[in-house]
């Protein structure tokens, strides 16, 4: 044995190796549990959003089947476009699968016209998952002068 050292002191190195050990180790699974949290946050999220999306999808989608249907005479599309003239449409659209509500899409049609002065029959549909915050516009214009020229634009916030 070593002068100075006695197996007294080595089990006291020994300790703090291990409590060294024990704290980085205790430390990355702390910073594993984090990660992995938040990409099951940001995966929830992302899930919200996506759904959030085909409902205002699918407001835009019977809002334009309404306006398209050939059986009415005179056609949606045309008292759309006289009405919007004069001030936007509004209407609240419960959207459902199997029977349940999942979402509302909140629709405004209104008349815009273009830099080339095409005038358009714009609809928005804001998507909005029951009982959830996230909302998702999404938009389709339709020529009013060329019922065949549609437009869907990108998707906002």
């Amino acid at each position: 044995m070593r002068a100075g050292s006695s197996p007294t002191n080595r089990k006291g190195q020994v300790m703090v190796w291990v409590l060294i050990a024990f704290m980085v180790l205790t430390l990355l699974m702390t910073s594993m549990a984090f990660v992995v949290r938040q990409g099951i946050f940001e995966t929830q999220k992302q899930e919200e959003r996506l759904q959030t999306y085909y409902v205002a999808l699918s407001g835009i989608d019977l809002v334009y089947a309404a306006l398209m249907d050939p059986t009415y005479n005179p056609k949606y599309i045309e008292v759309a476009i006289s009405s919007a003239k004069a001030k936007p449409i509004t209407e609240t659209i419960a959207v459902e699968i199997g029977g349940k509500q999942v979402g509302t899409a909140e629709i405004i049609i209104d008349i815009i016209t273009d830099e080339e002065s095409v005038s358009w029959l714009r609809i928005r549909s804001t998507g909005q998952l029951t009982g959830k915050d996230t909302k998702v516009t999404t938009t389709m214009r339709i020529n009013t002068r060329n019922f065949n020229q549609v437009v869907r634009e990108k998707v906002t916030n």
